[in-house]
């Protein structure tokens, strides 16, 4: 069974909203990484390398895991 979603690591490029950030994926793509309305918010800085989780159907967009 294919799994739906993947777990990797991005690196924070800038910030773009309180709960979303341009990143980058380690092959270069660029995403946007971001948290849910009612998750906690996290500090972030350019340079950071975080963990995420990416649905298999769509790696534009990335959800920040604690």
């Amino acid at each position: 069974m294919i799994p739906e979603t993947v777990q990797t690591q991005v690196t924070i490029l800038s910030q773009h909203t309180d709960r979303a950030w341009h990143a980058s994926l380690p092959n270069g793509r660029a995403v946007i990484a971001f948290r849910a309305n009612d998750e906690p918010t996290v500090q972030l800085s350019s340079g950071n390398v975080i963990a995420v989780e990416l649905r298999v159907t769509d790696f534009s967009q990335a959800h920040i895991l604690d």
